[in-house]
């Protein structure tokens, strides 16, 4: 019965690998790569990441144009009481007052980036009618106006973004060609894990044929006493083992099929059969090369050039504040009112106006001074963490390049072992049909056959780890011999 049973177990499992191979797509690990760059969640959310910084730039430079303004008081309306003097009774006295109020004024102004300041010129009309006893209604206009508003010795904000912003910009490029990049080093790992698992069920199904094959054999050969009873009773024990062995491999093979499906956003019930990428090939990438092109291009040094700007600035900003701050404010203008809309610009008059605003700290308690020490003891650690970060960075490279290399050797190596180990298995496998051969030598045989494939499986995965991270770093397909890019517009 037990006998039976096993050869239905294998029976059913033969059949429906058979069907479910009839229904899977083929993917090769371009392919996944592919689809991942197009279809993963990852991706997306990179893109939207990095169209987020484009807008954000769009905005800095909208800041540096003229804007053209229009602000519109349609009707002010107010009914109050309002004290008022009566000269004739020498007292005051409240009387209702109605007016209603209209304004509207056109301005166009620019940031001047070199001095901090902003320069505008503008129009403006006001209409006052007033109701009830003694009802009047007048316009006022500004047909124009030239006017600045300059801070003097101050911090400039506008010059510091001038550095800032385009910097800000051209890392955010970078960190999105970076960020596809990892995708890509994340789809490799997902990939070569669905693959190991299609090997192991590949061979804990064949183990388990063979198993109860040769425990079939191995009952013969023990009743005319050709074998031992416990060299019997491991034959048995390998075909249970067997059978945990692939319901095992089974569960992980869901498992990482559907790590893989969702990363890729396929439907999480369709079945990929991925197609292991055996050419390997003849690759040496040069470490200086590598260095030169990872100094260059990856966003690690941006952000470090960032950082100590902004420290720059933040001292900047301190050593201004510990001194007086000037505000000039200057405009020159025409101005006319009149009972009448059209009398309201007929010979305007002149409009001066010229203000000067000092604010000069007395006393603070060493207040600005301590805010000043401290925004330079923070740019000197900045400085310090981004000279280590550049050696840190360095260093790294340099290893994953020389890993890298030495893994094309690597790969070749576990290849070669599991082409030896799988040829060794065959022949002990026939010598114990023959009997020239132990059970624990057969056991043996096949531990490192199966050992010998998932080394080299790892080999493979490490390669190509190794080979989209050097990409990653270096912003260059070495394959290729071509820089990275990418769709970056809108």
């Amino acid at each position: 019965m037990f006998q039976k049973r096993i050869l239905v177990s294998i029976i059913l499992i033969f059949l429906s690998t058979v069907f479910a191979h009839g229904q899977k797509q083929n993917l090769t690990l371009s392919q996944v790569l592919d689809r991942a760059q197009s279809n993963s969640l990852d991706a997306f959310i990179q893109k939207n990441m990095y169209l987020s910084q484009q807008w954000e730039y769009k905005a800095y430079v909208a800041d540096r144009l003229p804007n053209l303004s229009l602000a519109v008081t349609p009707f002010n309306y107010n009914r109050s009481f309002t004290q008022r003097y009566n000269s004739i009774t020498d007292k005051d006295e409240y009387r209702e007052q109605q007016s209603m109020y209209s304004y509207t004024r056109m301005s166009l102004s620019q940031n001047i980036g070199l001095t901090g300041g902003t320069i505008y010129v503008d129009s403006d009309l006001g209409r006052l009618e007033s109701y009830g006893e003694g009802s009047s209604k007048s316009y006022s206009s500004t047909p124009v106006r030239v006017g600045l508003s300059q801070p003097l010795f101050g911090f400039n904000e506008f010059k510091w973004q001038s550095k800032l912003e385009p910097l800000k910009f051209e890392k955010a490029k970078k960190e999105y060609i970076l960020n596809l990049q990892n995708v890509n080093v994340t789809a490799v790992g997902l990939f070569f894990d669905q693959v190991l698992a299609q090997l192991n069920v590949e061979m804990d199904s064949s183990n388990q044929i063979n198993a109860f094959a040769l425990y079939e054999m191995g009952k013969k050969r023990f009743k005319i006493a050709a074998i031992k009873q416990n060299e019997l009773l491991n034959l048995e024990l390998n075909v249970l083992k067997a059978k945990t062995n692939l319901a095992k491999s089974l569960k992980e093979l869901q498992q990482t099929r559907f790590n893989l499906n969702v990363f890729l956003d396929f439907n999480e019930n369709e079945l990929k059969h991925l197609i292991l990428p055996d050419d390997v090939p003849k690759l040496i990438v040069d470490v200086t090369n590598a260095l030169e092109l990872a100094l260059k291009n990856h966003p690690l040094l941006m952000e470090e050039q960032q950082n100590e700007w902004e420290a720059d600035m933040q001292v900047d900003k301190a050593r201004k504040a510990r001194h007086f701050q000037a505000n000039l404010v200057a405009s020159y203008g025409l101005n006319q009112q009149s009972e009448t809309f059209y009398n309201a610009y007929q010979n305007p008059l002149n409009q001066q106006k010229v203000q000067m605003s000092l604010e000069i700290p007395i006393l603070d308690w060493g207040k600005r001074k301590g805010n000043y020490k401290m925004a330079q003891s923070d740019r000197e650690v900045i400085r310090l963490s981004s000279k280590q970060k550049q050696i840190d960075f360095k260093q790294e490279v340099s290893r994953k390049v020389i890993d890298f290399n030495l893994q094309g050797e690597l790969v070749y190596n576990a290849q070669r072992a599991d082409e030896i180990a799988r040829k060794s298995y065959q022949v002990t496998l026939e010598l114990f049909k023959e009997g020239k051969a132990s059970v624990l030598q057969l056991d043996d045989a096949l531990n490192k056959q199966d050992q010998s494939k998932e080394e080299y499986i790892t080999s493979l995965k490490n390669y190509w780890e190794y080979y989209y991270t050097i990409q990653m770093l270096t912003f260059y397909d070495f394959r290729s011999g071509k820089a990275l890019k990418a769709e970056l517009g809108i």
